[in-house]
């Protein structure tokens, strides 16, 4: 009998130790993957522990959604701002994707209820109580920034070393690199006499942009002097007049949804748009107007991931002999088809 019950205490604790070396066996995967971390700097020089690669994502900045999508990574996310999930090209990818409010102004309590992995928001933008909400939840926020051209690259690195898409991000950024840099070559030989004045317009009237802005470092880079460079804000506010006052050689406006463009949209809004600032009282005396030097240019190629197109846009406006090989729409083509696989259907500038 007592070697019956020393038999039977046996297989228990053998049984016990079985079931609690398989419950651990079964733990590790899930284990080994939560507790992969690294460090990152982010675009406002945060240091942030993230997971690589995050599992679930919560995104409220287009630009980084885009560059999601790009490298492959869309079907981690879970969340996005209504923009960014509602994007005519980034829609059929994003389907899964749970709304959590404006871009600007995300609902913390969405985010945190899809229990994402990372937040990636903007971060000049987003309100530092929402911010500490989510990272409350123990949740790290980061902020890329992925429209500002002299930042680009290293913006894209490090997402694609917190994606653990790091060959990814390199094809990526040498497509942008190569063009960026043919056309640079070229404009930062010119004189500045030759660089003629660009009233560049941002997506509401009569604000432009100026300091470290995404849209002032495109003028720039095309070969243009932007007549707010001095203005001491990045995006600063002016009137009719001054802009008359400047009699700039060439207009580009930047619209966003106001005026439909972009992936799926024909240019007819666009041109309705260009009608109406060309005809504004008293602008008939500007330059860019007289000699209808006056373009209309997608917020989709306006700054963000494919701002190099913007770029090659501009620089033939700007310069249309020294850019006569120049063919943006082959460059927007080129990344539609190696980065999303599509093709380039749809309005992003006009004429």
């Amino acid at each position: 009998m007592m070697k019956r019950k020393k038999t039977i205490a046996y297989c228990l604790t053998l049984a016990f130790v079985l079931t609690l070396v398989l419950g651990q066996l079964a733990c590790a995967p899930a284990v080994q993957a939560a507790s992969k971390r690294i460090t990152i700097t982010d675009s406002m020089g945060r240091t942030v522990r993230v997971p690589c690669p995050p599992k679930r994502i919560v995104v409220t900045n287009s630009d980084v959604a885009e560059l999601i999508c790009a490298l492959g990574s869309e079907g981690s996310v879970v969340g996005g701002s209504d923009t960014t999930i509602n994007d005519p090209m980034l829609k059929p990818k994003l389907k899964k994707a749970k709304d959590v409010g404006k871009s600007f102004t995300p609902n913390a309590e969405k985010i945190i209820a899809l229990k994402p992995d990372i937040v990636f928001g903007y971060g000049s933008f987003l309100k530092q109580e929402t911010v500490n909400k989510i990272q409350k939840a123990g949740i790290p926020v980061v902020f890329l920034d992925c429209y500002k051209l002299e930042t680009m690259a290293r913006d894209i690195r490090t997402l694609g070393k917190i994606l653990a898409r790091t060959k990814e991000a390199e094809a990526y950024i040498a497509v942008f690199e190569r063009y960026r840099n043919l056309i640079e070559n070229r404009t930062k030989k010119l004189p500045l006499a030759k660089k003629p004045q660009v009233y560049a317009e941002g997506y509401t009237d009569y604000s432009t942009v100026s300091g470290g802005s995404g849209g002032a470092q495109m003028v720039a880079a095309a070969g243009g002097r932007n007549i707010a460079a001095d203005l001491r804000v990045p995006y600063p506010q002016v009137n009719p007049e001054w802009v008359l006052a400047k009699n700039p050689q060439v207009i580009i406006k930047a619209v966003a949804s106001s005026v439909p463009s972009g992936y799926g949209e024909s240019p007819e809004a666009m041109k309705k748009e260009r009608a109406k600032i060309m005809s504004r009282p008293g602008w008939k005396k500007i330059s860019a107007v007289e000699k209808g030097k006056v373009y209309i240019i997608s917020s989709d190629i306006y700054t963000g991931p494919r701002a190099v197109v913007g770029i090659a846009y501009m620089a033939k406006w700007i310069h249309p002999d020294l850019f006569r090989d120049l063919d943006p729409a082959a460059i927007h083509k080129e990344i539609l088809k190696k980065f999303h696989g599509l093709e380039p259907k749809g309005a992003w500038v006009y004429p």
